[in-house]
């Protein structure tokens, strides 16, 4: 038995990164990010993150043209996405491959952020000189709001530090896998794999966690995905002051959930984002018109973008940054 656990913990370790998580920090501003100065490899995928947290390259003062790509754990993509699939890392790539120029494509982001928590970062570090702020959202961040009562140490999937051991991560972070299956298994055999969550290291909000009760939770994702927040997200018209002060230009990515690609429309939290856009004169983007699909998305996941997702969103995005650096190219 002894030897049996002692091959385990090799193989999580080596295999599966195990014992070498992201870590995150808790914030009094905006909560929990990553940690900083991060280069850890998890599930076969490098995760690395600057001294401002970003997953991107440390920011220089030579950056002169820097776009802010904010958004939640569909921008940043967590462990399970390496950080050379990224769009943010894809866009930077392109834009020196097409003009020769270090373009920075600045991923402001974490799982499950609200747009609340991406002003109250910026506010906190800055505008980092942008030319372009773009947000990238889902109907769900309409009442995503800050609670300010960080999970970072308490929450198993945001860990503070390194578990010492591979065998007891694997028990505190995922057994609610095995008992999801036993139940599915032995239980439920009839309930759909689309109400399971492939959420990897994204923050407990945004990955939708299974929850004990799966015809519950199965109503849940059908509904799509309901935050708790009383009102309209007031990050939406703090972001968008702080761009319209600063005289950058911003505009909106609004990017749906499964359960509104299989309805073919945004649900009523769609609608308050896209009214809310309409009502300010803000460039929104609809994703349904470019022609997301269910086949770019994580497998049995209902928001986050597979690798071929990643490619989807920077396709999407290049032309439009850059026709507004434009000028500057």
């Amino acid at each position: 038995m002894a030897i049996l656990a002692a091959v385990a913990e090799v193989v999580l370790r080596l295999a599966f990164g195990f014992c070498n998580s992201p870590l995150y920090v808790s914030d009094p501003d905006f909560e929990y990010i990553y940690a900083p100065n991060q280069d850890v490899k998890r599930f076969g995928s490098v995760l690395r993150t600057n001294s401002f947290s970003m997953r991107n390259d440390e920011v220089l003062p030579t950056d002169t043209l820097v776009i802010l790509l904010i958004g939640d754990s569909v921008v940043n993509g967590g462990s399970l996405t390496d950080q050379e699939n990224i769009a943010s890392t894809l866009l930077e790539k392109r834009f020196l491959k097409d003009f020769n120029k270090r373009v920075r494509v600045l991923n402001i982001s974490a799982g499950s952020w609200g747009p609340d928590n991406m002003a109250a970062y910026l506010k906190k570090f800055g505008l980092f000189h942008a030319k372009l702020m773009c947000l990238v959202t889902s109907s769900h961040d309409a009442h995503d709001i800050m609670s300010h009562q960080s999970p970072v140490g308490i929450d198993p999937q945001m860990p503070a530090k390194q578990y010492p051991v591979a065998l007891y991560e694997l028990w505190d972070r995922y057994r609610w896998m095995f008992f999801y299956y036993f139940n599915t298994i032995f239980f439920a055999p009839n309930v759909p794999q689309d109400s399971i969550v492939a959420s990897g290291d994204s923050l407990k909000k945004d990955s939708v966690q299974i929850k004990k009760d799966s015809v519950k939770t199965q109503k849940l994702n059908n509904a799509g995905i309901r935050k708790p927040g009383l009102g309209f997200n007031p990050g939406y018209e703090q972001l968008y002051e702080m761009a319209k002060t600063n005289n950058i230009p911003f505009f909106i990515y609004l990017h749906p959930e499964i359960s509104e690609i299989e309805m073919g429309h945004f649900n009523d939290q769609g609608d308050e984002i896209i009214d809310f856009a309409r009502e300010r004169n803000i460039r929104l983007i609809n994703e349904f018109q470019l022609g997301i699909r269910k086949d770019l998305y994580r497998k049995s996941d209902v928001v986050h973008y597979n690798d071929e997702g990643q490619i989807f969103l920077t396709d999407n995005l290049y032309p439009l940054f850059r026709e507004y650096l434009k000028p500057s190219l």
